[in-house]
């Protein structure tokens, strides 16, 4: 039985920190999957994830209450796919405060969503917090951490449940994923051509640590539905 159609909200209170990275390659992976996701894009006019799927990204102006409007209108209006909302830091208030406007979470289970955030708690111990705060606000069905090793966290040892690690990027390696062109999933894919030999290694261990940590989603988001349903 596939499972149901989850609402990817990918964020974090700092910017530079991997956020649409990660976004990026949970598009690839859900694609790889063959889950078809939608992505919505909240970093307008720049458009940083829409570069890379602009077949299937929505850009969304979060300062213009027409286009914000817009963001929820299309979201709730096509159930039965996935979605993947990328949330630039500096519009990451006013994108929770129009969430719980429309309380969300209510709206996406009432047309059979799952809510799911992923949020790169950064090296400052406020962002810890306000991951906390985040998920009090959102009630999502699940908040996974991550944690860029490049830039350090404040997201202790053993926190329960899945965790996303994205390991260093550097130099020659961080110049290639970020060329508009290159595409990580046809590398997933076996395609490793455009890839010099000697950053195929490490370019693997970061895409399969965080496919590692997003496989790991699915059956978190079953076991708590699970739980739900028994009490």
């Amino acid at each position: 039985m596939p499972a149901p159609p989850t609402i990817y909200i990918v964020c974090s209170d700092r910017g530079r920190n991997g956020k649409t990275f990660l976004a990026r390659v949970l598009t690839d992976h859900l694609l790889i999957e063959e889950r078809d996701p939608f992505c919505f894009d909240l970093s307008a006019p720049e458009g940083a994830l829409r570069a890379y799927f602009p077949g299937r990204t929505a850009l969304i102006d979060m300062s213009d209450e027409k286009s914000r409007g817009k963001l929820f209108e299309l979201l709730l209006a096509r159930a039965g796919r996935d979605y993947v909302i990328d949330v630039p830091s500096p519009h990451l208030a006013r994108f929770c405060e129009a969430a719980g406007e429309i309380s969300l979470h209510e709206a996406a289970r009432a047309k059979g969503f799952r809510l799911c955030v992923l949020f790169i708690v950064d090296r400052d111990p406020a962002s810890l917090k306000t991951a906390v705060a985040l998920e009090e606000m959102l009630q999502p069905d699940l908040l996974a951490p991550a944690v860029n090793r490049f830039v350090g966290t404040s997201l202790p040892d053993g926190v329960p449940g899945p965790v996303i690690i994205i390991d260093k990027i550097e130099g020659e390696l961080r110049v290639l994923i970020t060329q508009r062109r290159f595409s990580l999933r046809s590398f997933l894919l076996g395609d490793e051509a455009s890839v010099p030999a000697r950053l195929r290694a490490p370019l693997k261990n970061v895409l399969h640590g965080v496919i590692d940590g997003l496989r790991n989603i699915e059956p978190a988001m079953s076991l708590q539905s699970l739980h739900e349903a028994d009490l």
